[in-house]
């Protein structure tokens, strides 16, 4: 532990954020640990292949790519010192730091220097289907010769094109896609059209450099252990035990190690009856989130002094639907429109968000797919406001009566005088280890809601089955629970054991695309396995568009056609949540956009959890100097 003072000297940055407070903390003790935890099984970090934003919070820190943010979400130099772009922003070159190096599992420098070569490796790795680049095709459209050259592979793979070899087309890969090493030092990228918003992209996994003389030495094991990966960001990995423990250590030869205020990065993995309240009491977690419950428990206590509400962020919580679900009841259901508009129409976001927010629960849900106060035009109008979409976010979609006239609409459309749903086999729906029972065919129609197994998330769960019971009727639905046991995503959607699910979205870069593009047809998103070639249609061609408005336009009316057609729905945004800290506000890099706000780079970890006034304090003066620098 270090007093305030010697951190002060250690941290630089800190000194705007703690003019005028200093005196109030002089006394205060800070740790170099940081303690957290995880609750399913980590049995991959390869970067470009992870699937879940929580991932990100370990890439982030071990895999420096070209920019990150400061304090204030400001794109500065990371393994790139500077960078500039032609006159329509087409095309962006990168000159790196020199004489960096990659370390191993034990912080030791290897032989391989950190070169442009090695963001082209990494573009190479992506760029690849065989190697299931997770968000690979969030720049098929940006990257120039990218699609070509990913769609060639596929087509080989898939025996379609049998007039070249694999080798043929790799052999392209340079002369095809957009990415260049000008020299030992220079990475060129080049669009296919103006990308003003392109550092956004450059925040996110699919950028990251990659030593091609590792992936030639462990092949398919890459990202599976630490001694499977090297390390070029502020810490590497010095302990991983599966489901046990992951340990980052810092970085000693990080070209900025002076920033890298913590030592040792601590995960440790527990089972989800694990009280991580008291945990955070203990001292053995930095951070802590509260449920209703557990918010209610230490009012009136000692604790309740340190209990602050997280800010709204562009994360957007949707409902899904399994379009091929083994139950055929609701398969024949979720097919059919009025149904969908039925459950868009059934479901309370207000009461759902008040599971985390019972003050104001209504400020945290959001209609619409994409999050508002993120994107803006030339003229400074918000994405979300564009004609397309200001009525679904304006309006509170919450009608039972509404919900039943299209539920009955559905009924007569499906079902025989005596309930038989057409296209409905009796028998046993397996769905284990989430949920089995036997089915008849006819109404009540069955729905498998398949949920975390949290406290919160069991609430949730709960509230949605009264909520779709009582609008359409318990003689018209049953809405069977179930409830993952270990690992959400190896029991639910790995298995495709869901009819109704929900799940939440970071929004990666600047551009609509970041997410609508990811929903398509064939999207990384796509988990609900529908077919939507209007849509895709749609967002085709707000890709081909390059004006901010006219882009902004297409991408908004092909937004309001999945809404229209109650393909997802939009129930929550991210934040709305009380939480315990011990990490004091504003010393990590800020912004919303990819990974460079999941580092903890420059942060500082009191001893003592900070309390909800000194929160308040340090967001007042955040925000002050957010407005000055906006105006200055």
């Amino acid at each position: 532990m270090k007093k305030l003072a010697a951190l002060f000297l250690a941290v630089a940055v800190l000194a705007s954020v703690f003019a005028g407070c200093s005196s109030k903390t002089a006394d205060v003790n800070y740790l170099d640990e940081y303690k957290s935890y995880f609750t399913s099984q980590i049995s991959t970090l390869n970067p470009y292949t992870i699937e879940f934003t929580s991932d990100y919070e370990f890439i982030a820190n071990i895999i420096d790519g070209l920019v990150e943010t400061d304090i204030y979400g400001r794109y500065v130099p990371a393994l790139a010192e500077s960078w500039e772009k032609n006159e329509d922003t087409s095309v962006w070159t990168f000159h790196l730091r020199k004489d960096l190096y990659w370390v191993d599992s034990t912080g030791a420098k290897t032989e391989y220097q950190i070169t442009a070569q090695d963001f082209v490796d990494g573009m190479r790795y992506v760029a690849d289907p065989a190697n299931a680049a997770y968000n690979a095709g969030t720049i098929e459209d940006i990257i120039t010769g990218f699609s070509d050259y990913y769609y060639a592979l596929v087509d080989i793979d898939e025996g379609t094109d049998t007039t070249r070899t694999r080798e043929d087309v790799v052999a392209t890969f340079e002369s095809t896609v957009g990415v260049k090493a000008l020299d030992e030092y220079t990475v060129q990228y080049t669009l296919t059209g103006p990308t003003p918003y392109f550092l956004s992209f450059v925040m996110t996994e699919v950028f990251l450099p990659v030593e091609q003389a590792l992936l030639d030495e462990v092949g398919v094991n890459f990202g599976t252990g630490m001694e499977y990966m090297l390390y070029c960001g502020g810490y590497y990995i010095s302990t991983w035990d599966r489901d046990k423990l992951l340990v980052l250590t810092k970085n000693e030869n990080y070209w900025d190690a002076e920033q890298i205020t913590i030592k040792k990065l601590s995960f440790e993995g527990i089972s989800d009856s694990i009280s991580t309240v008291e945990m955070f009491k203990r001292g053995d977690l930095a951070q802590v989130e509260l449920s209703s419950e557990e918010m209610n428990s230490v009012r009136g206590t000692e604790w309740e002094q340190y209990v602050y509400l997280s800010a709204k962020t562009p994360t957007t919580f949707w409902y899904t639907f399994n379009f091929e679900s083994r139950n055929s009841e609701f398969k024949a259901f979720v097919n059919n429109l009025n149904f969908r508009k039925a459950l868009y129409h059934a479901l309370d976001r207000v009461t759902i968000s008040a599971v985390w927010e019972p003050t104001d629960p209504a400020f945290f849900t959001r209609y619409t797919l994409l999050p508002e106060g993120v994107m803006f035009d030339e003229n400074g109008v918000d994405y979300t406001d564009y004609p397309a979409l200001t009525e679904y976010k304006n309006t509170n979609p919450y009608d039972p009566a509404k919900a039943k006239e299209y539920f009955d609409a559905a009924v007569a459309e499906l079902c025989g005088a005596d309930g038989t749903i057409n296209g409905a086999t009796a028998g046993t729906v397996d769905m284990l280890p989430i949920q089995q029972w036997d089915a008849d065919g006819k109404l009540p129609l069955d729905i498998l809601y398949s949920s975390a197994s949290s406290e919160n998330e069991m609430k949730k769960a709960v509230l949605v089955k009264q909520m779709l019971e009582d609008a359409f009727g318990k003689e018209n639905v049953n809405v069977i629970l179930g409830y993952s046991n270990n690992s959400f995503s190896d029991e639910v959607w790995a298995m495709a054991n869901w009819d109704l699910v929900d799940d939440s979205y970071g929004f990666r870069y600047a551009d609509p695309a970041a997410n609508l593009g990811r929903i398509t047809t064939d999207g990384s998103l796509n988990d609900s396995m529908y077919v939507v070639p209007e849509y895709d249609a749609l967002v085709s061609a707000a890709k081909a568009k390059y004006n901010i408005q006219e882009r902004f336009t297409a991408f908004s009316e092909a937004e309001k056609w999945m809404l229209d057609n109650a393909m997802i729905i939009p129930f929550l945004s991210g934040g709305g949540a009380y939480f315990m800290t011990r990490i004091v506000p504003y010393t990590t890099p800020g912004g919303i956009i990819g990974m460079g706000h999941w580092k903890y780079k420059g942060a500082v970890i009191q001893e003592t959890p900070v309390t909800t006034e000194q929160h308040a304090q340090l967001t007042e003066k955040y925000k002050a100097d957010i407005d000055a620098l906006s105006n200055g």
